[in-house]
């Protein structure tokens, strides 16, 4: 229990509490499901790095993976939070969910 003149605090671990990762795997998980880009938006990540052209350490692939992603939508460019808000990422699966969850257990 924290004390009433105390901050709370609270660690997620991205993506999802469980796995090792970053905030853009967990945003990656917000796709549609079945969205016709995203696997083209994999394959032209897996030509580059077949070809030694990406710039990025395999380690941020999951950022490349993203903002490719998020390049080829109406709004090119536009942030992940903004992407969130404004539909492009849906808000309302099961590892969102999770996250507000736990999100309003610390902080209610």
């Amino acid at each position: 229990m924290t004390p009433p003149d105390h901050p709370r605090a609270g660690i997620w671990l991205m993506p999802d509490n469980q796995v090792p990762g970053m905030l853009e795997n967990f945003v990656s998980q917000l796709i549609p499901e079945g969205d016709p880009l995203k696997p083209i938006a994999e394959q032209t990540l897996n030509t580059i790095e077949v070809q030694n052209l990406n710039r990025y350490h395999a380690i941020h692939r999951p950022k490349a993976l993203i903002h490719t992603w998020l390049a080829w939508q109406h709004m090119p460019g536009q942030p992940m939070g903004q992407s969130i808000t404004s539909h492009v990422l849906h808000h309302n699966l099961p590892l969102a969910n999770r996250f507000v969850a736990w999100m309003k257990k610390l902080f209610n």
